[in-house]
C-alpha cells in the first residue's frame, strides 16, 4: 500500500435499499446491502448503522431590563437526543477485489423501547440508516444516510 493511501478511503460504494418504504415496530427491518468496487482491499466487516434520534423545540417569551427599559423577545430553544445508536454486521472479514460487485439480504429487528417515527410541532423521532464497509487502517468507506418511517 502507497504511503498516501492509507489516509484515503477506498474506491468503493456501499448503498442501502430496503424492502418497503415503511415498517412496523413489531416486524424486522429487511432490505440489501449493495456493495461494489474498483480497488482491491480488506474488508473488517459491512454493516448497517441504524440511529434515532428524538429533537424537541420549546418557544417562550422573554423579558431582558437594560436600566429603566425593558424589552420582551421570543425565543426558540431547540434540543436533540439520541434514542438508539446500533451497528448491525451484515458481513465479517472479507478480500473485496477490484471489479467486486455483490448483494447482501439483511433482516434486522426493531430494538425495544424505540418509539416509532413522529412529526409534530413540536417534537419529532427520525429514525436513519447507512451502510458502512469498515477498512481497517484507513477510512471506512460510507453510504448516503437514508431516513426510515416506522410506524406504531
Amino acid at each position: 500500500m502507497g504511503i498516501f493511501k492509507r489516509f484515503k478511503a477506498p474506491k468503493a460504494t456501499v448503498s442501502v435499499a430496503l424492502d418497503k418504504q415503511a415498517f412496523n415496530l413489531d416486524e424486522p427491518m429487511t432490505g440489501t446491502l449493495s456493495v461494489s468496487s474498483s480497488e482491491g482491499f480488506d474488508a473488517d466487516e459491512l454493516r448497517i448503522e441504524l440511529w434515532v434520534t428524538e429533537g424537541t423545540t420549546a418557544t417562550g417569551s422573554v423579558t431582558i431590563r437594560t436600566g429603566a427599559e425593558s424589552e420582551t423577545k421570543t425565543v426558540t430553544v431547540k434540543q436533540e437526543a439520541n434514542l438508539h445508536d446500533g451497528k448491525i454486521t451484515v458481513a465479517g472479514r472479507m478480500k473485496i477485489t477490484e471489479g467486486f460487485n455483490q448483494q447482501f439480504p439483511f433482516s434486522i429487528p426493531m430494538p425495544s423501547g424505540v418509539p416509532p417515527t413522529y412529526r409534530g410541532r413540536n417534537a419529532s423521532n427520525t429514525w436513519r440508516i447507512k451502510g458502512v464497509i469498515a477498512v481497517k487502517g484507513r477510512p471506512d468507506v460510507t453510504g448516503h444516510v437514508m431516513e426510515v418511517q416506522i410506524g406504531p
